[in-house]
């Protein structure tokens, strides 16, 4: 998007991502928004594939109408565990379309710090995927619903969902004549600091869409381009950079999920500017690569998180670099270097 610093507030007005990904739906609902990285089979079980905007709409109406028969309060919080990624996404915008406040769980935390996290924000769900390489999210979060009296409902994505967890992808087609609330107001977004595994904080949409649009005056991204993202949290830096901007923009997101060189590399070619989010601390390692050199990278975003020391090493007077400081999960700084 193309627009003045006076015309920023005017923009965001009455804007979040539902409105978005509409506008998106009814003028380019056959373009593709979200695509798996070729290797996903080999770390969550579940076979490559792509979603067009049209095909995401529906998805996340179907799991918010599944969200609304379990009858939540307004406002309430459902727990997501997943890397980013269709999933998290879904799950996330499927949440706020129902009048529910998702929690972005960090992926790595133990389950008392979990725990502490679904019983502040009291989830009354927790949806989540069931394998991340070796991690076992659906496991974990049935754990946490035993033990958080709030929590009443676990849902999983995939095919290998374990006793005790509704199967989503099953039960989201039988919940499509549900009717969906009407909301006064969509709820915030929680997310909770990966390192220290402080909060949940609240993050409204509009910070979101606010950080992307100073990412996308940036970057000038354009409709035949893609996002190739490795990060995997839900906090401001990770979801203003990867959904934020890529529905801000209308262009495709390709968030691997699990870090791997090979997928990289596949996720680049093919022909498209590839916008490159990557945590600072791997900068080095890119400059030290054939990928630095590659005709296709259009920009690269470093995220940094607090406390890391930059490092600038990566070389390229053509390519757009923006660095991203992640001061806490709900402020960043952008700026380009």
């Amino acid at each position: 998007m193309r627009v003045g610093q006076d015309d920023a507030s005017a923009l965001l007005d009455g804007l979040d991502l539902d409105a978005l990904l509409g506008a998106l739906t009814r003028g380019r609902g056959y373009e593709t928004a979200l695509r798996d990285p070729p290797g996903r089979r080999g770390w969550s079980d579940v076979n490559p594939a792509s979603l067009t905007f049209q095909q995401l709409d529906q998805r996340i109406d179907r799991l918010a109408r599944l969200l609304s028969i379990n009858k939540g309060q307004p406002g309430a919080s459902v727990a997501i565990m997943a890397p980013l990624g269709p999933e998290s996404i879904v799950a996330m915008l499927a949440s706020l379309r129902a009048g529910l406040s998702p929690l972005m769980l960090p992926l790595h935390g133990n389950e008392l710090e979990l725990l502490r996290l679904v019983e502040a924000s009291g989830a009354v769900m927790a949806l989540g995927v069931s394998r991340i390489g070796p991690l076992r999210p659906l496991l974990i979060l049935r754990n946490l619903a035993l033990r958080a009296f709030s929590t009443r409902f676990v849902g999983g994505f995939g095919p290998e969902v374990p006793d005790g967890v509704a199967p989503l992808d099953a039960l989201m087609a039988q919940a499509a004549p549900h009717p969906l609330p009407t909301l006064p107001a969509r709820p915030a977004i929680q997310v909770a600091d990966a390192a220290t595994m402080s909060g949940p904080l609240p993050l409204s949409e509009r910070d979101i869409l606010a950080k992307a649009l100073e990412l996308s005056r940036l970057l000038k991204p354009v409709t035949s381009s893609r996002i190739v993202t490795t990060l995997v949290g839900g906090d401001l830096a990770a979801l203003a950079s990867g959904p934020g901007m890529a529905m801000l923009a209308g262009i495709e997101l390709l968030p691997l999920g699990l870090f791997n060189l090979g997928d990289l590399q596949a996720c680049i070619e093919g022909g498209r500017d590839v916008h490159l989010v990557l945590p600072g601390e791997m900068e080095p390692a890119l400059a030290h690569s054939r990928l630095a050199d590659h005709p296709a990278l259009a920009s690269v975003v470093f995220v940094r998180r607090a406390g890391e020391r930059a490092c600038p090493t990566l070389g390229r007077p053509d390519l757009a670099i923006v660095d991203v400081e992640a001061r806490s999960a709900v402020a960043i700084a952008v700026a380009r270097r």
